[in-house]
């Protein structure tokens, strides 16, 4: 069975070629996995003692810094 697959740009060929939204497409599944590892237990976050939202943010910030 054969499978077409099409992926539709705004952007212009001088801006972005075909190869290179290709690329970017297949990268979308690696973003795809790294918000799923914020659902499941790959991120290891424990708990966090920090007062004020920014901190937090940024405690979260480095840990998925660190998985990378």
């Amino acid at each position: 069975m054969d499978v077409l697959y099409i992926i539709r740009t705004s952007l212009d060929e001088e801006t972005l070629s075909a190869t290179d939204m290709v690329k970017a497409d297949k990268n979308l599944s690696q973003v795809e996995q790294a918000f799923g590892s914020y659902k499941t237990v790959d991120l290891k976050v424990r708990l966090i003692y920090h007062y004020t939202a920014e901190r937090v943010k940024a405690h979260i910030y480095l840990c998925c810094l660190i998985i990378m």
